[in-house]
């Protein structure tokens, strides 16, 4: 029988509605990439980075279709760690679990991190250089400290606060990032920015595809999955859910297009005189703020230094709120003590809360900077990914008559297309950023141990046989780019030949995983018990 899940019986309820959704998906998505992503995605693609923010922005769609079917269907709390569990189980849902919770509490000290960044520019003492980057500072140590508190103690008082909270920020941080590439394009643009120093595309397709991982393109993307995280506390799931992650992410499209184009004409000569990889990322004020300074609209950086601490800080207060559910969600596929299931009494997993907290102030350590914070977390979060369209394709097996408010015409088609880019966004991360995320998701099954022998007998079975194809999965891919010419690979593989392979391969094991999904009645077992 199912237990409380806190001693007082407290549940978490259904507050939220579309507006509060659409605008948590858009701050989600909408953070410290906007100030940071067109320069780097411009060192790596130069004006072909307008390219890469279309493919980034496609892959990101198809995604979004696909896990809009999956968060209407099954509107629980932390969805993206419950859904693997239902239609493949214990390993598969850890895993998966495990990969998206490291992405998400990373997440706020990125955010952090931008605040921290943006502000030495007036505040020199927060940072230091150190081999050409800009690293925090002891003593910047303190203001994140205290920065990611206030983060975590707004989110101990509910999640109706909080959306009341996103919502004034999100208004903000849409029409700032939209008045300033209109503003900059109208006031300073130059065309021949992008035709000149090495043509649009310097650096050829592997800087386009480049762009996309590393320059942060599919970071900016991500947010669209905070919608699930908190779809256990939507109103009206079925309908509100697919529309506020597939509306955030046309928004958010446009807005960072206009952006790319507003950071390509503008930049000064200049800037470019080493080419687009020479520009630099302690451009004084930051890009667009010394930008607006540059062509006299003192009115403009003012409002973009204020912006440099609102936008980082709305993501990361969304993002601590979703890293929460997480953790509530894998205690409540009994893969982690049930203490991160209790509630405060504003209704929120406070231990989950307090425990995140810790590992944010952690990961400041190891991943210094924006860029670095940035490849890792895009690594690991797409590979977490990969659980979407497996999962979806399995439940269209498992409960082919179930409600779905969103259907996904073709959608195994689809779902099929989208794992095929889930691997090409991870090979063009790199091997040098890959092998820890590798890594880390092969720590996660010893975590899990760990965690089962704390819950004894209130584990699951683990089902090994359904989750054993991400092993295969892993090797496959980690060995295609250690091959390949990203970050560190040995450059065996053309672009050409790594693409194929990776989408053959790819095909594979989603047939693979599809196959070995649960037994039909398990999964309508699994999703009859969340449902009540």
């Amino acid at each position: 029988m199912a237990h409380n899940n806190s001693s007082e019986g407290r549940k978490l309820k259904r507050e939220i509605g579309f507006v509060a959704l659409l605008f948590t998906a858009v701050t989600g998505i909408i953070g410290s990439g906007w100030l940071f992503a067109s320069l780097y995605a411009a060192q790596y693609a130069g004006p072909g980075s307008i390219i890469s923010w279309v493919i980034g922005g496609g892959i990101s769609i198809v995604l979004t279709l696909v896990f809009a079917e999956m968060g209407g269907m099954v509107p629980v709390a932390g969805a993206i760690a419950r859904i693997p569990y239902f239609s493949h189980g214990t390993l598969s849902s850890f895993t998966a679990g495990w990969l998206c919770w490291i992405a998400y509490v990373t997440t706020a000290p990125i955010e952090v991190t931008a605040i921290l960044d943006y502000s030495s520019n007036y505040l020199p003492s927060l940072t230091v250089n150190e081999h050409g980057e800009r690293v925090l500072t002891n003593l910047c140590l303190g203001v994140a400290t205290a920065l990611m508190l206030l983060m975590t103690v707004v989110n101990m008082l509910g999640v109706k606060w909080l959306a009341r909270a996103n919502t004034a920020i999100t208004i903000w941080k849409i029409l700032v990032p939209i008045t300033v590439a209109l503003v900059l394009i109208a006031v300073g643009f130059n065309s021949g920015n992008l035709t000149n120093f090495g043509g649009f595309s310097p650096n050829g397709p592997a800087g386009i595809f480049a762009a996309v991982s590393s320059g942060g393109i599919m970071f900016c993307f991500f947010g669209f999955r905070l919608v699930m995280d908190l779809a256990g506390e939507a109103k009206n799931p079925g309908r509100d859910v697919p529309l506020a992650m597939i509306g955030a992410v046309l928004i958010s499209l446009i807005i960072y297009m206009l952006l790319q184009v507003a950071f390509l004409g503008v930049i000064p000569l200049y800037h470019l005189q080493n080419g687009w990889s020479g520009i630099t990322e302690n451009i004084p004020g930051g890009p667009f703020a010394a930008f607006a300074a540059m062509l006299g609209l003192s009115w403009l950086a003012v409002a973009l230094y204020i912006d440099a601490v609102v936008s980082p800080a709305g993501t990361g207060l969304t993002y601590v709120g979703a890293t929460s559910r997480i953790l509530y969600a894998m205690s409540k596929n009994r893969q982690y003590p049930e203490v991160f299931e209790k509630l405060n009494r504003f209704n929120v997993p406070i231990w989950s809360l307090l425990f995140n907290f810790a590992a944010g102030m952690f990961l400041f350590l190891p991943f210094p900077g924006w860029d670095e914070l940035v490849s890792f977390i895009s690594s690991a979060i797409v590979l977490s990914f990969a659980y979407g369209p497996v999962s979806m394709a399995a439940l269209r097996y498992q409960m082919p008559d179930y409600e779905r408010p969103f259907r996904l015409p073709f959608g195994i088609a689809l779902s099929a297309i989208s794992f095929v880019f889930v691997g090409f966004v991870v090979y063009w991360t790199g091997w040098e950023t890959n092998w820890k995320v590798f890594l880390l998701a092969i720590v996660g099954i010893g975590v899990m141990g760990v965690m089962r022998a704390i819950r004894g007998q209130g584990a699951e079975p683990l089902h090994l046989r359904q989750g054993i194809w991400m092993l295969p999965y892993l090797i496959g891919l980690g060995a295609i780019s250690y091959l390949g010419t990203f970050e560190g690979g040995l450059g065996l593989l053309s672009q050409i030949e790594a693409l194929v392979i990776i989408t053959v391969f790819s095909l594979v094991i989603f047939w693979l995983a599809v196959k070995l999904r649960l037994p039909d009645a398990d999964a309508k077992r699994l999703i009859g018990k969340a449902e009540k």
